[in-house]
């Protein structure tokens, strides 16, 4: 299904300093030199994902997406897919709306490890960039070394925060041709201290039953 741009915003809430070790930290409009590669999968459970077919004039192929709770906080992931069918290449995608994490710092890493969804990336991107109004942008240089060409597919980009909401986003890819996938479909991740004021509203219910129950008796 393809999707023009969501107005729908992703919308995250900061709970403390960004989790992980060595990392490619995102600075408002201060691009980055480049992306930190990890050799793995950072874990997690999966909270959404979603799975894409583009097609245009430019190019097809499969736009994948997915979120993970690592307990910690939630880490976003990106992967295109470009068919050998294409015409041209994909040089930029991006993913909104994360301007809710207002100016907060934002690890990015970018990963050719298969997992979930995402296949064995063969481009990785260059650098990566960060507007004001919350699009985090992945860059593969327009030369035949680095673009996502005709059957070559991305590393899978990850952002990683500790945010512990969302809404559902926006994947936007573009090489002179824009196209748009769906972001992520599940609203929210309970904090811990949902579970407990969920888990107390149960029993607290219980008791009034039990006490309805005696009073009739």
């Amino acid at each position: 299904m393809k999707l023009t741009t969501q107005l729908t915003a992703l919308a995250l809430a900061l709970t403390g300093a960004i989790g992980g070790a060595q990392a490619t930290v995102l600075i408002i409009d201060t691009p980055t030199t480049s992306v930190d590669v990890s050799g793995s999968f950072f874990g997690g459970t999966l909270v959404a994902s979603a799975i894409t077919d583009i097609s245009n004039l430019s190019y097809q192929g499969i736009a994948r997406t997915a979120v993970y709770d690592t307990g910690t906080g939630l880490d976003f992931y990106y992967q295109f897919s470009n068919a050998s069918t294409s015409k041209n290449g994909v040089e930029r995608f991006t993913g909104w709306d994360f301007s809710a994490l207002g100016s907060g710092a934002v690890s990015v890493f970018q990963t050719n490890a298969a997992f979930g969804a995402f296949t064995s990336g063969t481009e990785p991107s260059d650098y990566a960039d960060r507007t004001a109004l919350g699009v985090i942008g992945f860059n593969f240089v327009a030369d035949a070394g680095s673009k996502i060409n005709p059957g070559k597919t991305s590393f899978v980009q990850v952002i990683r925060t500790n945010a512990r909401h969302y809404q559902p986003g926006n994947f936007g890819l573009l090489n002179g041709i824009g196209d748009n996938a769906p972001g992520f479909a599940v609203s929210a991740v309970p904090e811990p201290e949902s579970y407990a004021m969920m888990l107390a509203g149960l029993c607290l219910m219980g008791t009034i039953a039990r006490r309805r129950k005696s009073k009739q008796a």
